[in-house]
């Protein structure tokens, strides 16, 4: 999936006019999403912004998070098939390794699948 540049440049650039230090983060996140990139590695760089960020306030997160959620889900699958496409939802409160702790626990307890090792990854959610 590749996304048109004038869209993520405006999701971007107020956040890159707040801080320059955050620069790094923010090109880099750029470059994945013009680019088709992981989108894994996106989400890595949300949290990045999102540490960043927290000095300054998640407001400005906030169109960068609905364009994320909206384009990008966590897939489970199993050896041979998906099984399911959970939606991706941040919270305000957690940093990357909560964020996917979280995500885990809800396979865990919420589910019940016959497959005997389950995986799940980031995938950018199909055209409509």
């Amino acid at each position: 999936m590749r996304a048109a540049a004038s869209e993520i440049d405006a999701l971007l650039l107020p956040l890159i006019q707040q801080d320059i230090r955050d620069a790094d983060a923010i090109l880099d996140l750029r470059e994945l999403l013009l680019s088709g990139g992981h989108p894994g590695k996106c989400v890595r760089c949300f949290f990045r912004l999102f540490e960043a960020q927290t000095r300054k306030g998640f407001p400005l997160l906030a169109p960068l998070r609905h364009w994320l959620e909206s384009h990008v889900e966590i897939v489970v699958s199993s050896e041979s098939a998906v099984l399911e496409a959970l939606p991706l939802r941040f919270s305000a409160d957690e940093n990357l390794e909560d964020f996917c702790q979280r995500s885990i626990r809800e396979i865990q307890l919420d589910r019940s699948y016959k497959a005997k090792r389950i995986a799940m990854k980031f995938r950018y959610k199909a055209a409509a």
